[in-house]
């Protein structure tokens, strides 16, 4: 609610470094003391324009930083918003794929803890949807980082900005002090942010949805990329001669999986459990989603 309160406008999502530090230094919020170095490897620091660093909200309220760790088998942290627009699409789409005027249908009813139902969606918001159509011809695939990404866009309190793998590295603060690094940023350094924020003029030009959309890229990322291949080439009703040749290099991979030794294969997943924290967390919230709708 606070960082909310924080935002650099009504709905961005986004709040400006330095009063994301003027509230700590001033206002009593002795947790809004992240060192800028610890917001950008946590991924919660659009720097889309340098002269104006801003924090990420959902970004940060999801960071590991903000996750409390009370025993070597779990952990607990802030509810992810998120999952609950996520689920509502599941429930509308009843399949991994939709169209963008699915989407865009469904969306006239979806709630959230900050936008209430019955809201039309930007032409922004519509313009993007139609070029993920475009990528994906014409389903989008809603377990995917492009989808996520437009979650952001269009909630940007919400949902967080789901960066490309290996693009940053969170770590828990213990993690993070004990390779050696300052979680925290030193008064003088929040003092200079506040001073650079009041030095800035107090009208920006654009939308709150170009602030969000600053990061947009094309890149995509999917959780179960045959199974989205299976979906494209069912829907499109394509010929038997692509659907043999689909099946064959399904058939294909599986024969090698089988004979792969036990052993190694026990190893594998042994280290997938162990290193699921390192999975980006869009990708977490789309597994298990996927995971619960593919059982049903």
């Amino acid at each position: 609610k606070m960082l909310v309160k924080l935002e650099e406008s009504e709905g961005s999502g986004r709040v400006r470094l330095g009063d994301f530090y003027r509230s700590a230094l001033h206002a009593g919020q002795w947790q809004f003391t992240e060192s800028e170095g610890y917001l950008r490897e946590l991924g919660a620091l659009d720097e889309s324009e340098s002269s104006n660093p801003r924090v990420v909200i959902p970004n940060y309220l999801n960071a590991p930083s903000n996750c409390m760790e009370p025993s070597a088998y779990y952990g607990v942290c802030c509810i992810d918003e998120c999952e609950e627009v996520l689920g509502y699409v599941e429930r509308e789409v009843k399949a991994p794929t939709a169209t963008p005027k699915e989407i865009a249908n469904i969306f006239i009813n979806v709630p959230s803890a900050s936008l209430a139902a019955g809201r039309k969606l930007s032409a922004t918001s519509l313009r993007r949807l139609e070029e993920l159509g475009d990528h994906h011809q014409g389903h989008i695939p809603i377990h995917g980082r492009l989808f996520a990404q437009w979650l952001h866009l269009a909630y940007p309190r919400e949902c967080p900005y789901p960066h490309v793998s290996g693009t940053i590295r969170p770590k828990t603060a213990k993690d993070w002090m004990e390779a050696g690094l300052p979680t925290t940023a030193r008064n003088e350094e929040m003092q200079q942010h506040i001073e650079a924020g009041r030095q800035m003029l107090s009208t920006r030009n654009g939308t709150d949805e170009e602030l969000s959309s600053a990061w947009w890229s094309m890149e995509e990322e999917l959780v179960d990329a045959q199974a989205h291949s299976w979906e494209l080439v069912r829907k499109a009703e394509k010929g038997p001669w692509r659907i043999m040749m689909y099946a064959f290099f399904a058939c294909t991979a599986g024969s090698a999986f089988m004979f792969y030794p036990m052993k190694a294969l026990d190893k594998t997943l042994t280290h997938e459990l162990i290193s699921m924290k390192s999975v980006s967390r869009w990708a977490r919230t789309s597994l298990k989603h996927s995971m619960n709708m593919h059982v049903v």
